[in-house]
């Protein structure tokens, strides 16, 4: 008896010494220092009460303040976004939030970009792990890392420190690491160390950026391919019902949201009312309700590229416009059928003609020559026509078409200055617009 329960003592003394090693070098090699993430959940685990929980990746954490839903739901709500956060990071952020705390409303943003991947086949591993390493230790923690990815994954997903094992050699890193983490800042999650000119953040999981597109200014490479939703893969769609369950199970209100997203990718990214329609259909025999603030009229959140840093996140007077018009959907002060078009479609209908920029990518031509492919990104009104001229930073003004309803054209790779959109409608030839748009 006696040597079985030295075994015993010696294997948990064991465990905890792989413990405490396996904290030490976690913390000489992990640069965490300006992880948004790292404060959100610690802010997570220290709130009084969550009473409404907001999940989903960098559209969500970059779009509901919760300043505002405070003050205009008449509750403590939080902010609960990751960047790229995946459906299953969802599932754990919704399930660990309801171990210490009453929630009861979950509000789910659903970004169509994180539908795809399937986890056995996971090689990019940054989207989980910003989650579960600041979690605290639990068997659905545990659980949520086993399912995550395949086998080959574990190594670095159970020993945390393994993952940037090289930084061992370097003694200058971890001189900066020590030095950093013993500042006050870090210990007592100071904000000073994710503040920037760019973004900081702001408080309870919500982070606020700076900048605006002037004019629909957008040239990138976002929008040239149609997005194909027939072919969801399955984790994506049972993570989903995990939660749609959970949150029955618990007694949890639920609801699906989309935020908003520059009219430059929805366009771009083609048949958005075909995803509307999917979720629709996946929650069709649920009590919960989708609303997709894509489809806003322009008096509660107008189109326009101002309201964004980038093609798809909101800058913070964006962000600020849309967490108010929300929360008069959820206060009943505007009906769903005030707020809202149909369809996308109907949308692009009511705003006429008009540019949201240009979607590239580069080519290499049958010549071998390399060449840069260009669609011009539009609502798509019938009979709409496009004038595209280049104003190279160096040389004369040159054009590429004159008006025509091709929205294809192609430029030297090596181009950088202005790409002037003019645009028409056919029967309007006097009625013109223009969009200038920045290539580089």
């Amino acid at each position: 008896m006696k040597k079985v329960i030295i075994r015993i003592v010696s294997v948990l003394v064991f465990c905890a010494l792989l413990i405490f090693c396996g904290k030490v070098l976690r913390y000489l090699v992990t640069d965490d220092i300006s992880s948004y993430t790292r404060i959100m959940i610690h802010e997570m685990y220290e709130q009084d009460n969550i009473d409404v929980l907001f999940v989903g990746s960098s559209h969500c954490y970059r779009s509901f303040v919760p300043e505002i839903l405070d003050e205009e739901l008449g509750v403590n709500t939080f902010n609960a976004g990751t960047s790229s956060q995946a459906m299953d990071g969802s599932f754990m952020l919704i399930k660990e939030a309801a171990r210490y705390h009453d929630i009861q409303h979950v509000y789910l943003e659903v970004y169509y970009n994180g539908m795809f991947e399937v986890y056995k086949e996971r090689t990019q591993m940054t989207p989980t792990y910003i989650i579960s390493d600041y979690l605290r230790p639990s068997i659905d923690k545990f659980l949520y890392l086993l399912n995550a990815s395949g086998k080959e994954q574990y190594v670095h997903s159970f020993i945390v420190a393994r993952r940037n094992w090289s930084g061992l050699y370097w003694p200058d890193f971890i001189k900066e690491m020590i030095t950093q983490k013993s500042t006050e800042a870090y210990r007592t999650y100071d904000y000073s160390n994710v503040t920037s000119e760019e973004e900081w953040y702001v408080g309870k999981g919500y982070v606020a950026g700076q900048g605006a597109v002037d004019n629909w200014n957008y040239f990138s490479t976002r929008g040239w391919e149609p997005v194909n939703f027939e072919n969801v893969p399955q984790d994506w769609l049972d993570s989903l019902t995990d939660i749609m369950d959970f949150c029955e199970r618990k007694g949890i209100e639920l609801t699906l949201v989309s935020a908003p997203m520059s009219d430059f990718l929805v366009t771009g990214t083609g048949g958005y009312d075909e995803y509307i329609e999917m979720i629709n259909d996946i929650i069709s025999d649920r009590e919960v309700e989708y609303y997709d603030f894509n489809l806003c009229r322009e008096e509660y959140f107008p189109s326009t590229s101002e309201l964004f840093k980038d093609v798809d996140h909101l800058n913070q007077y964006g962000a600020e416009v849309f967490s108010r018009s929300f929360a008069k959907l959820m206060n009943g002060e505007v009906s769903p059928e005030e707020m809202f078009y149909g369809t996308y479609e109907k949308k692009l209908e009511n705003l006429g003609p008009a540019v949201f920029g240009i979607s590239y990518y580069d080519n290499t031509s049958e010549d071998g020559a390399a060449v840069r492919k260009c669609k011009i990104i539009s609502s798509g009104v019938p009979g709409m026509e496009y004038q595209v001229q280049i104003e190279p930073e160096e040389g004369e003004t040159y054009m590429i078409q004159e008006f025509s309803e091709n929205s294809y054209f192609e430029i030297d790779p090596e181009i950088s200055g202005t790409c002037r959109v003019t645009y028409r409608v056919a029967d309007e030839p006097e009625d013109v617009s223009e969009v200038r748009v920045t290539v580089q």
